[in-house]
């Protein structure tokens, strides 16, 4: 039953990354600087080392998978991976368990694009409570742990820095426990917005036109950048 539901979840993992790979930019595609993915790190008193981590600028897809996260005291996952590229990143979790948090999914993915991020949770639960799937950009659920301390779960986190890069990460935990911060990061993507054609670093996007050299012919428009998230009122992070 074990082995079936590995199986399952890594054919899950793999659907969901055949629409986002169908778009890798072809080696004359504009560029969006470095793509980064990250599926698990920690820091605090238990650290978790990125894992795995990737980081490129290639025009094609690198990948890194790790088959079960090393133990540790407070996460456990499976089929963890990540890619990256120029302007795109993406990584994946499955059978997630943070057992001291009550924090459970059979799958969590985050996506970059372009500057674009999203998220998704399969059968997420905290405390027994459902997970909505596709949360608005930072949602936050605050949950006390009997005892210890309290925590911070933060669903489809946005965080975009002054350059513009944009950092997506599917579930972040922060928790003081015995007055001390532990984070958790699960499913983190960063990228660029992709340059348009003619800006500094691109290619021409052709020959330039014979009775004016100075200007280029009009270049063919760029893909289309995946929309960003938009947050619906009224929504709740947690159902049922």
């Amino acid at each position: 039953m074990r082995l079936q539901a590995l199986t399952k979840c890594a054919a899950v993992a793999g659907a969901l990354a055949l629409p986002f790979a169908a778009v890798v930019p072809g080696a004359s595609a504009t560029t969006g600087g470095a793509g980064s993915a990250v599926a698990i790190s920690a820091g605090g008193p238990v650290a978790v080392p990125p894992t795995p981590a990737v980081t490129s600028d290639a025009q094609r897809p690198v990948r890194k998978s790790v088959v079960e996260l090393p133990p540790n005291p407070i996460v456990e996952a499976r089929l963890l991976n990540a890619a990256a590229w120029s302007g795109h990143a993406r990584a994946s979790v499955a059978d997630l368990r943070l057992l001291k948090l009550g924090l459970r999914a059979s799958l969590v993915t985050a996506k970059c694009e372009n500057g674009n991020g999203v998220s998704h949770l399969v059968k997420a639960t905290l405390n027994g409570r459902t997970l909505k799937a596709d949360a608005a950009p930072n949602t936050a659920v605050t949950v006390n742990l009997t005892g210890v301390g309290s925590a911070t779960v933060t669903l489809n986190r946005h965080v975009r820095d002054k350059d513009g890069k944009l950092t997506v990460t599917a579930i972040e935990v922060s928790a003081t426990l015995a007055g001390q911060t532990q984070t958790i990061s699960i499913a983190s993507a960063t990228c660029g917005k992709g340059a348009q054609p003619g800006e500094p670093g691109q290619p021409p996007s052709g020959p330039s036109d014979p009775s004016d050299p100075g200007t280029p012919s009009t270049p063919t428009p760029p893909p289309s950048a995946a929309p960003i998230p938009t947050p619906i009122t009224g929504d709740l992070p947690v159902t049922g």
